[in-house]
Parts: C-alpha cells; structure tokens; sequence
C-alpha cells in the first residue's frame, strides 16, 4: 500500500466569510494529494497522460469531522488503496 503525506497551509480564498474552509476544497486538496502520491511512485500525471492513460474520478464520498480554517497547516495522507485493471482506489485523511 502507497502511502503519501502532503502539507498544506489554508489560505484566505479557501474560506468563507466565518473563516471555515469551504467545503468543496477538500475535493481540490484530495487532488493534490492524489497528484504527490502519483509523482512519488515514480508515475506523475503527466507521464501517464502521454502514454494514452486517463484517471476520471467516478465516485467521491466525504465526511467532516472539523473544520478547517484560515491558516490552518494540513496535511493530506493519500494512500492508493485498491489497485486493478481498470481501477485506481484511493483513500484520505486530512488533519
């Protein structure tokens, strides 16, 4: 299992007026997230895309626990969880 840990300090445009990030965000910052992990096992987007591939996300769930706020320093664990033929799963945390 892959595992990658991406930091990420929030910034005043991923909040709202009440400084809590939006919640839309996380799915960008699982993203990035996904993105490190790709790069650190030796296939950046990049890479793949050339060879033909494409990853289309198909399914996304989340739930919030607490939120994320202005200034905020996160971090993205990614791990690949789940790999076959036709799939790549996912899976994330941030605290």
């Amino acid at each position: 299992m892959q595992k990658n840990l991406a930091p990420y300090r929030v910034i005043y445009g991923d909040t709202d007026q009440m400084g809590v990030a939006y919640y839309g965000n996380y799915l960008r910052w699982f993203e990035m997230g996904r993105t490190e992990l790709m790069r650190q096992i030796g296939m950046p987007y990049t890479s793949v895309e050339e060879a033909g591939l494409f990853f289309p996300v198909t399914e996304v769930s989340c739930r919030y626990f607490n939120p994320a706020r202005f200034d905020d320093e996160l971090t993205v664990e990614t791990t690949l969880a789940a790999l076959s033929r036709a799939t790549l799963d996912f899976g994330y945390k941030i605290t």
